[in-house]
């Protein structure tokens, strides 16, 4: 079986496969980037303030950048997994296809799509297949790819808001993500934002959170994005969010979302019983 893994082009976007068979639910997940999450199998609640959204094999959501939910996926009986893809769009290459196609609207923390058909779910593979493929498929393709899925969202009344998160933790959130393992202090991240550690401080704590608490729950997302959608060994893992020390790292996991990071893996045979289970076209 091919290796899974998340792709993404630079200045474009990304995609990858989720793949578990246990039901999880993840408090407090902040999307950095515009996505779109089609479900394959099983079913994925969405919740946040006070809107719930329900998502059954074949339904599509579309999420703002910056906003968080509490989610719950859990598995189809019939598969015995739970199973979705996603298209997640740099922020700028929103806002330029936006300033190229005005007039817009802003959209709802997350909207989910009235019955994509078929022809869209065709198009959110192809494009997810064109970033995947970096060998034959070059960049200026994968950008009309993903225009094309922008222009689907068009044509369901579903449009992604230009830019209107700039909080500090937001900025904080984006800078340490592009570069995770990397060992972040207040001040080299105050010295990156041209301000004071003090200020940074101040600011954040004005924002109800901390420099140590931002940090450690984009390190745990980041974690538990590549347990649900790899197959690195959870030690790698670990590495690659900036903990050498795996035992930590899996305490640290486990305070954040309440399970331990082996519970997010697929056992092989249920990776086996996927071949004879198709999804939705």
């Amino acid at each position: 079986m091919m290796e899974r893994t998340l792709s993404s082009r630079i200045n474009v976007g990304s995609t990858a496969h989720v793949l578990h068979t246990q039901p999880l639910m993840m408090r407090h997940i902040t999307i950095d980037e515009p996505t779109i999450i089609l479900v394959r199998h099983g079913r994925k609640i969405i919740r946040w303030a006070q809107e719930e959204i329900t998502l059954e094999a074949g339904d599509a959501v579309v999420i703002g950048e910056g906003h968080s939910f509490d989610i719950i996926n859990t598995p189809s009986p019939l598969t015995g997994t739970y199973e979705a893809s996603w298209l997640s769009f740099c922020a700028d290459f929103v806002q330029n296809y936006c300033f190229m196609h005005a007039p817009r609207m802003s959209m709802h923390e997350a909207n989910k799509m009235a019955e994509p058909g078929n022809s869209f779910r065709r198009a959110f593979y192809h494009t997810a297949e064109a970033i995947t493929d970096t060998e034959n498929i070059p960049e200026s393709i994968v950008a009309r790819r993903m225009e094309e899925m922008l222009s689907w969202l068009d044509e369901y009344r579903i449009f992604f808001a230009l830019k209107q998160h700039t909080g500090l933790a937001i900025k904080i959130r984006k800078l340490v993500a592009a570069d995770i393992s990397q060992d972040w202090n207040t001040a080299k991240v105050a010295a990156e934002l041209g301000m004071s550690a003090t200020t940074l401080r101040r600011h954040l704590h004005a924002e109800n959170t901390s420099f140590t608490h931002l940090v450690t729950d984009i390190r745990m997302c980041r974690a538990l994005t590549l347990l649900q959608v790899t197959d690195l060994s959870v030690t790698r893992i670990s590495l690659e969010v900036g903990y050498e020390n795996p035992s930590k790292f899996a305490a640290r996991f486990r305070t954040r979302f309440g399970f331990s990071p082996s519970l997010v893996r697929v056992s092989g045979q249920a990776i086996g019983n996927l071949a004879a289970v198709s999804g939705p076209a």
